[in-house]
Formats: structure tokens, sequence, C-alpha cells
């Protein structure tokens, strides 16, 4: 293929895949709110929306075999995710501000996803068993999003703990509203299953013209999945959460921002590698990992000192993923 029409392919892809990453997203949260889910899932399902072009673009080039390039997408959208959805929100509007019993709930979640996906890359833990890790803390956090707050209160933990997340519970119902009705209420959910297929269409044409260029212009397969294709995919992430920023919702911004981290790491990470097998033998898997561990613990503690995160603690973020950015470059 010519550098030329590979140009063209990946136009055609990207344009394919993020807008109907769009679609999808709207489709998620109607139909969301049509069954009556409560807040916090139609966050989660709009989450996984967004999150569609970088996880099937990563399991498109996991399955083709490129598997530093399916790594680093998922690996470099989250470390991007953190500058961008946090980061460049925070600095854009000024302040994101938001609950910190919210902070630890998703960050903790996300933090969790992190660390195993870490022992799965780097120590070799069995995939299955990393699976088994990652579900049953995403499970228990999808019933806290789910579940009215009574329900939380009556669960057989310490009690300490029981109120702490009862507390999270009522912060989630009350501050991620429902969208409101249109006149039109399933117009947008016939949407979802052709805007999945052409997300998957988009994606591996995407991808093959990646690789083609990456070949052409002579760059790392590292670089090409961690900076160039991630920081692409997760656009619609980005531009969602600085509009939220702006409209003063702290509280989406930090959900939206590690929920798409950890749906990105069970969804691109942890499945791939039950099917696929062989991630941990991926090179720059060790360096994106620890740089995506450290700047989620940056993140988390910054969010959590300032009661959300100023201009400075964004531009910390940023400068984090700048420096990331150049040690891949070398």
């Amino acid at each position: 293929m010519s550098t030329g029409l590979a140009l063209v392919v990946f136009a055609i892809g990207l344009a394919l895949s993020l807008g109907a990453s769009e679609l999808l997203v709207r489709g998620f949260g109607r139909l969301g709110t049509n069954v009556g889910l409560a807040a916090g899932l139609v966050g989660l399902l709009t989450a996984l929306g967004a999150d569609a072009p970088e996880i099937s673009s990563a399991i498109t080039a996991l399955a083709s075999g490129a598997k530093d390039v399916g790594l680093g997408v998922i690996l470099g959208s989250n470390l991007f995710n953190l500058a961008a959805l946090l980061g460049l929100s925070a600095v854009v509007a000024g302040r994101v501000s938001f609950r910190r019993i919210l902070l630890v709930l998703d960050g903790s979640v996300a933090f969790w996803a992190t660390l195993v996906i870490g022992l799965l890359l780097l120590v070799r833990l069995a995939p299955l068993a990393a699976l088994v890790l990652l579900l049953g803390v995403f499970l228990f956090y999808v019933f806290l999003l789910a579940a009215e707050p009574h329900r939380v209160e009556h669960l057989f933990l310490p009690r300490t703990m029981r109120h702490r997340l009862a507390a999270a519970a009522r912060v989630i119902h009350g501050e991620l509203k429902r969208s409101e009705r249109l006149q039109d209420l399933w117009g947008p959910v016939w949407w979802i299953v052709p805007s999945i297929a052409a997300i998957v269409a988009g994606s591996i044409a995407m991808v093959n013209g990646a690789l083609v260029l990456g070949d052409h212009w002579h760059l790392s397969r590292v670089f090409l999945g961690a900076v160039a294709l991630a920081a692409i995919t997760s656009l619609p992430n980005a531009y969602a959460a600085t509009r939220m920023a702006l409209s003063g919702n702290g509280t989406a911004v930090v959900s939206l921002a590690f929920n798409s981290n950890t749906l990105n790491l069970l969804a691109g990470v942890s499945l791939p590698a039950v099917l696929i097998g062989g991630l941990a033998s991926a090179p720059g898997a060790m360096a994106d990992i620890a740089w995506l561990t450290a700047l989620t613990a940056v993140a988390i503690g910054l969010g959590y000192a300032g009661r959300g995160l100023n201009r400075w603690s964004g531009l910390v973020l940023i400068a984090g993923y700048l420096i990331f950015v150049v040690v891949i470059l070398r």
C-alpha cells in the first residue's frame, strides 16, 4: 500500500470510528434512560461508548499480531485520559470540583485495574486470574452504581466501610442526573448496532493504515500505539470531559476519566489476554504500565488534597504525560 493510499485509509477509518462513537454514546445514554437504569450505570455505558474507538483499535491490532501497538493504544489512551480529561479540563475550566469520596471510589477501581494489568504484563499473572480479580471489583462497583443507598447500608461489610460506600452511592445518585427525555425516545437507540459495526470497520482501516504509515515513516510501533493512535482515539472522551468541566459538572468528569481507564484495561487488555495470550512479551509494556500507575496515583493524590483539580494540578498531569511522550520518542 502506498503512503498516499495509507493516509486515505487512515483518515476514512478515523472519521468513521469517531463519528460512529458519538452516535453510540447517544444511543447508550438514551437506552439507559428509557429502560430506567440508575444514573451511574448510564454514565458507565456512555464511557463505554466513548471508549469504543480505542478498545476496538487495540483488539484489531492484537488480533493481527501487532501486540505492541494494541497494548500501546490502551495504556497510552489511559495516560492521555488523565492528562486531557482531568488535566486539560481543569486548565480550561479553571477548576474541576468533585467530592473526595467519589474520587476515592472511581480512582481506586481504576488504580486496582492498573495494578492487576501490571501483574499480568510484568510478572506473568495468569490471564484468567487477572480477569477474575478485575471482574470481582468491577462488578461490585457496578452494583454500587445501580443500587439505592439504603441497599448498600445493608451489605455484610464492616460498619465504617458500609457507611462510606452508602455515602458514595448517595453522591452518585444525587449528582449524576438522568438526561431529559426527548420527543424521539428510541431514535438514537436504533443506531447502537450500526454504530458498533462502523466503529469496528473504521478501527480496522485505521490500524492497518497506521501500520503502513509507521513502516513508511520509520516510526516505532511503541510510539505509534502509545502516543499517536492512543491520543487520536481518545479525542471523543477529551471533548466530552472539557464540555462537562465548563458546565461545572466535575463529578461527571472524574467519573468519565476513571471509568474510561477501567473499561479500557478490562475490555482492551484483560479479555484479549485470555483469548489471545502472549501479551506479556510485548515491548514497551513495562514502561507504559509504570507511567500509568504513577500518573494515576498522582491524579488521585492531587484531586484528594485539593478537593478537586485547579489549573496548577491540571498542568502537573499534562506535564507528566508530556514527559512520557518525550521518553517514548527517545
